[in-house]
């Protein structure tokens, strides 16, 4: 009894101090560590962790996976990670959804499937980019419209190749993994196919952090479509660019148009985010070119691996010899737009050491010359661009050089429409506003575009400070997701104007009220509505016919003295009856409204009703009411007997 109590004593402390009894003896455990730290830069401390970690989830492993000694350090630290994953995910989409339902869904309505795959992706980011700036360590702290938006920053917004900074690091992990593998056929194209299609990925499957790129493969290749250009990059001809320098140590590249540096990009150094070489409307090769004068060389330094910011940069030459640097990191002083001794270049990239004259000054040729003068000083005499300046290469110039404001020129909506998607999206990335008429006629690609430029500050703004356009984005399917919290926003805005207002007039649409209806509805109007309000007119003052459903709430207003509806519906619901204390009724310019409801010989306060321009027929009116009602044209008062007013409210 003695022994069983001092086991039981052993075993007890060695659970409360989460110790693990190990079958490995110490000398095992040393030579596993020499045989993995031939496999990894991780610590040898990391190593044993590891190896105890496969000790301690073995039994959790199928047969052929609990032999620690037939597999590579790759493979044992993704079991370990495999099963330490699915310990957290069963507390990530089980019990951390319910907290998050638990949290939320009192305040928003909150969609069960919706909220598993955001809070799966915020794991996804949370795991491959755990130092991002201002990042919430607790899921439950974003409440959904947070949430869907950080989620959507990096699931729905890529950069004009294709990528990001989720899609980036994931590659680059896999690219560590697998050295030898060649990143643009196999690793770069299915890492974007993850976050593309991630909604397709099974939510049990574990995060690409804890994967090794056999089972991440399966997982992309099983669940996601294949984009058709996904292999077509191999296959990129830079045969056309005129090559200056090659050695066994640096490639130098001088292409001399927009789709040489894109296909140098493509081919050699897909990652890279020069704005030169971008797909798209994001191209700013012509304005560095032909706007700054500058000769772009590409150089390659064969001499690094493709990850070394050093690796493929962008030499720009001004026409007097003074040079720009762009290495991997575009940013900063080797962001293309500074100035650099030569001394400091070759510093950075030794294999340049002895080539500047290869790097020489090209100014643009008299042809070009005349081209860029021509097109900085052009203007349309039509509205269709493509025919008059001869071809969509030829307008993306007149763009970038002549600048033209479309939303303040003679015809610029129609000029406007008559472009391209690609070029529409170039206006937009040369940060042009566009107006209301070229907001309708983009394209759902295009418009996503806008609102990635646009989306930011039109989240912060107020009704008042709207404009047509911002409404036409409002109003547009890409903008549903954050349709709820703007309806949320701006109803608590109108509630606070309300509270203050017993006679409201509202101007339709450039009013903050008529703002509101044209984006939500007259009916949640009316829900804001205070019921003791004395005075209430709604006019359509646009250009454009307008009719308004007036809904059956409008009968809670019994105080209301005064209703205008001034060339805006068409008919009145049957509880308008119920607002007895109405005396002034303004039904001026309802030209479809034809009769007015039966429940109107209940208003026997009513004083006075105006039709003018609107074809009631008096004939329509209840006959219990047509003896108290005097016609003089299009102005009917009405003189219900005193001993049925005795109730009424005198109008103010």
């Amino acid at each position: 009894m003695e022994l069983i109590s001092i086991l039981s004593k052993v075993v007890q402390e060695s659970i409360t101090t989460k110790k693990i009894l190990l079958e490995y003896p110490e000398s095992t455990i040393v030579k596993l560590i020499e045989k993995f730290s031939q496999e990894t830069e991780d610590t040898e401390e990391e190593i044993r962790k590891t190896i105890l970690d496969f000790e301690r989830f073995k039994q959790a492993f199928n047969n052929e996976d609990k032999d620690i000694f037939k597999h590579s350090y790759t493979k044992v630290k993704s079991l370990v990670n495999d099963r330490i994953n699915k310990q957290k995910s069963k507390k990530n989409l089980e019990d951390l959804v319910q907290d998050y339902l638990n949290t939320w869904r009192d305040q928003y309505d909150v969609d069960l499937q919706l909220t598993k795959q955001n809070i799966k992706k915020f794991f996804e980011i949370k795991t491959n980019l755990p130092k991002l700036k201002q990042f919430k360590q607790d899921v439950t702290s974003y409440n959904p419209f947070e949430l869907r938006e950080l989620v959507e920053k990096y699931f729905s917004n890529f950069d004009n190749d294709g990528s990001n900074e989720l899609i980036n690091k994931i590659a680059e992990k896999f690219i560590k993994e697998l050295p030898e593998e060649d990143p643009i056929t196999t690793i770069i194209p299915r890492v974007r196919r993850f976050v593309r299609f991630f909604d397709n990925i099974p939510l049990n499957t574990k995060l690409s952090s804890f994967m090794n790129f056999e089972e991440f493969e399966h997982v992309v290749d099983g669940n996601t479509p294949m984009e058709e250009s996904e292999y077509d990059v191999p296959e990129v001809d830079t045969s056309d660019v005129d090559i200056p320098y090659e050695d066994d140590d640096v490639l130098i590249f001088a292409p001399d148009q927009k789709h040489k540096c894109i296909n140098i990009r493509k081919k050699h150094a897909p990652e890279r985010k020069w704005c030169t070489s971008w797909e798209g409307s994001g191209n700013y090769y012509y304005n560095y070119r032909l706007n700054q004068n500058l000769t772009l060389y590409y150089i390659i330094n064969k001499n690094l691996p493709t990850s070394d910011l050093n690796y493929a940069s962008v030499v720009l030459v001004d026409k007097y010899g003074d040079m720009r640097l762009a290495d991997g990191s575009n940013s900063g002083r080797y962001a293309g737009g500074t100035r650099i001794p030569w001394s400091e270049i070759v510093e950075k990239i030794p294999v340049l050491d002895g080539k500047k004259d290869y790097l020489e000054a090209k100014p643009y040729s008299p042809e070009e010359e005349k081209k860029l003068k021509r097109l900085k000083s052009y203007d349309l005499t039509t509205t269709d661009p493509m025919a008059e300046l001869g071809g969509e290469e030829e307008v993306e110039l007149w763009l970038e050089l002549r600048s033209p404001n479309l939303s303040k020129t003679k015809n610029g909506d129609q000029i406007f429409a008559n472009l391209p998607e690609e070029i529409q999206k170039k206006y937009i990335g040369l940060g042009n506003e566009l107006s209301a008429a070229m907001v309708r006629v983009l394209s759902p690609s295009a418009m996503s575009y806008y609102i990635s430029k646009k989306k930011e500050k039109l989240l912060q703004k107020n009704l008042k400070e709207l404009q047509e356009n911002d409404m036409e984005i409002i109003l547009s399917k890409e903008m549903k997701p954050y349709y709820k919290a703007l309806k949320e926003k701006f109803s608590e805005e109108l509630r606070n104007v309300f509270s203050v207002e017993e006679y409201l007039s509202i101007s339709y649409p450039d009013s903050v009220a008529g703002k509101y209806i044209r984006l939500f509805g007259l009916e949640n109007i009316f829900e804001l509505l205070p019921e003791d309000i004395n005075f209430f007119q709604l006019e359509n003052k646009s250009n454009e016919p307008v009719i308004f459903d007036i809904p059956e709430s409008i009968g809670r207003f019994t105080q209301i003295g005064t209703l205008v509806f001034e060339n805006c519906i068409n008919k009145l619901p049957e509880s308008f009856g119920k607002l007895k204390n109405l005396h002034f009724l303004n039904l001026t310019n309802n030209s479809e409204l034809t009769e007015l409801p039966s429940s109107i010989v209940n208003l026997t306060c009513l004083d006075f009703i105006s039709i003018m321009g609107t074809p009631i027929n008096p004939e329509s009116l209840p006959e219990e009411m047509k003896e108290y009602v005097t016609i003089d044209g299009e102005f009917w008062n009405v003189h219900f007997p005193e001993e049925m007013k005795t109730h009424c409210i005198p109008d103010i």
